[in-house]
């Protein structure tokens, strides 16, 4: 692979996080009412770029694990393409809690798109979430750390990129990684079904090398049903 190349690919990925929603996180601080079996939220901030996310979460019948469904659709926020989206979703589940207290764990697959001038670029992988902390029915306050693989990548090169830059550029996929690291704090409060919550905290990649900006933060409500 040349060097021209193996920089497309490197772009890419990079494109590819910049839209990198915050590792599996349904949008819940404090706790569900117990006769809701469903939330829908919104929130929005910079998590590498300015993006708008929308989630739907579902509660399972698991007991004492508490466990939900959840699915996420994230766009950028200050300039708005089609082009540039992320999908993710999976489970959520408490293993361990003790009154209020709670160690919350979410994990599932995400699909991320980028695309300009040059090359589109579509990512997939799996990401991870660990909660520790105070969760009530009036408000929460935890720790978050979370971690996101990419595993594979389908690179397309555009006319302008191979008559710029490299002329027999492959299109295909590739088994090319690139990973985000978080930690940070989420606290909120619930009034009734609606929930206002923040979340914020420092980013890096996944060998714990800087990235720009090295922080994230967000702000969002959720209804439940």
């Amino acid at each position: 692979m040349t060097t021209t190349l193996r920089c497309s690919i490197a772009l890419t990925i990079l494109a590819i996080l910049s839209l990198s929603t915050t590792t599996a996180n349904a949008q819940e601080v404090t706790r569900m009412p117990d006769t809701s079996r469903h939330s829908v939220g919104l929130d929005t901030g910079l998590e590498n770029a300015f993006i708008a996310r929308a989630t739907y979460a579902h509660r399972l019948e698991l007991g004492s694990l508490d466990g939900r469904l959840f699915a996420r659709a994230t766009l950028p926020f200050v300039t708005p393409d089609l082009g540039d989206w992320a999908v993710d979703g999976g489970l959520r589940v408490t293993p361990l809690s003790w009154r209020d207290l709670r160690l919350t764990l979410l994990a599932g697959p995400v699909l991320r798109r980028s695309q300009n001038e040059l090359f589109s670029g579509t990512g997939m992988g799996l990401s991870a979430t660990i909660l520790a902390g105070y969760e009530s029915p009036v408000w929460g306050l935890s720790a978050e750390g979370g971690y996101e693989q990419m595993l594979a990548t389908h690179l397309s090169h555009s006319d302008r990129y191979r008559e710029t830059f490299y002329a027999d550029a492959k299109d295909g996929w590739y088994a090319v990684t690139g990973s985000i690291a978080r930690a940070g704090l989420r606290g909120g409060a619930r009034f009734g079904a609606l929930e206002i919550a923040a979340r914020a905290g420092m980013n890096t990649t996944g060998q714990f090398q800087p990235v720009t900006p090295p922080f994230y933060f967000t702000l969002g409500t959720s209804y439940a049903f």
